[in-house]
């Protein structure tokens, strides 16, 4: 059986025990409807690192290029307080995004255990440039035969031990488990405990979607992205297509895991917008001056709930103040109810 042989017929049994098989036909009817150019080459600029046994590509960009409408350059010197308040995670509050590693991934199936492939690890970085400026490199290693995991894993495992901390999306939940669960199974030490992780789903969901009608109607990336740091992607190829194209591509068959790296780094590229957003919660102003993007009344009540957890009633009472005005004049319930239980908490403290 010759190589391609073997490989094609592990890409099947792969794909059967994941379950892509019975839906393989719709899923490449998807493709097919969107009219990209599918290709059977190998993805391009991929370098061999480690003696060859991993495959990644990196994009430099300058520090000043633009996402959206935010510039990477706005998470540089960002101040930490809102993360570590909106978390009520204290080990958050010394962060420094220009030290930390902004972490992504694109999986074969969303379940955990062995049965799970982490193809693709989306990892960025601040550098400093021979002209001392910053610039911004995102590092995507890429799986391109099963029995390189072990390889690809340990280099990942090594990028993230050296970092002071991790930003991800719904990381805490999914992609750190994905590589925990595969780097146990080949006898690598999972780097994350002990590291600050800013997990941005939870801090943002709490800021934009108070369930009373004038946030955000979700709080997925796409839409985050969108409304807080202007990002539109265009000719975007669905994260739920990715693992189409990773077996397509193992099978030797035309793919699109061109779409999946860009898809991937524009994933990378928004934590870092919105990790900036994030760390101007507090001033709710932009780098330059100009006024913080998002719905400023569920921010300021988000702001001012957090607060009164953090038992700080009299800061508190000042955003329900800034939340009142930005409401008409009245705060719904039950937000009412916490603005009292913060005045009667600060007249407490007040109290001789």
């Amino acid at each position: 059986m010759s190589p391609g042989d073997v490989r094609s017929k592990l890409a099947r049994l792969l794909a059967g025990r994941l379950g892509e098989t019975a839906g393989a036909s719709d899923v490449r009817a998807r493709l097919r409807a969107r009219g990209a150019a599918a290709r059977a080459e190998p993805p391009a600029d991929l370098v061999p690192e480690c003696a060859g046994s991993v495959l990644a590509r990196r994009t430099v960009f300058d520090a000043d290029s633009s996402h959206g409408a935010w510039r990477l350059a706005e998470a540089l010197g960002a101040d930490s307080c809102a993360s570590a308040l909106l978390t009520r995670d204290p080990a958050l509050a010394g962060v420094d995004l220009e030290k930390a590693l902004f972490l992504d991934t694109e999986t074969s199936g969303l379940s955990g255990g062995a049965g799970t492939w982490v193809f693709l690890v989306g990892l960025g970085s601040f550098e400093a440039s021979g002209s001392g400026s910053s610039k911004f490199v995102v590092w995507q290693g890429f799986l391109a035969e099963p029995a390189a995991e072990r390889a690809l894993l340990a280099v990942v495992a090594e990028k993230i031990a050296s970092a002071t901390a991790v930003v991800s999306f719904f990381g805490k939940s999914f992609d750190r488990h994905r590589l925990e669960d595969k780097m146990r199974l080949h006898g690598i030490a999972p780097p994350f405990a002990g590291r600050p992780h800013l997990d941005l789903y939870h801090p943002l969901r709490r800021l934009y979607r108070p369930r009373l009608g004038d946030g955000f109607d979700d709080a997925r990336l796409r839409t985050l992205e969108r409304e807080l740091c202007g990002v539109v992607r265009h000719d975007d190829l669905p994260g739920a297509l990715a693992p189409a194209a990773w077996f397509d591509f193992l099978h030797g068959r035309p793919h699109e895991l061109e779409g999946v790296f860009r898809h991937n780094r524009d994933d990378v590229l928004s934590l870092v917008t919105l990790a900036a957003h994030l760390a101007r919660t507090l001033v709710e102003t932009r780098a330059g001056g100009g006024a913080l993007e998002g719905p400023a009344a569920p921010r300021a009540r988000a702001l001012a709930r957090a607060w009164l957890e953090a038992r700080d009633p009299r800061e508190s009472l000042a955003w329900f103040e800034r939340a009142r005005e930005r409401s008409g004049g009245a705060l719904p319930e039950p937000w009412a109810r916490l603005s009292e239980r913060a005045r009667r908490r600060a007249e407490r403290a007040s109290a001789p």
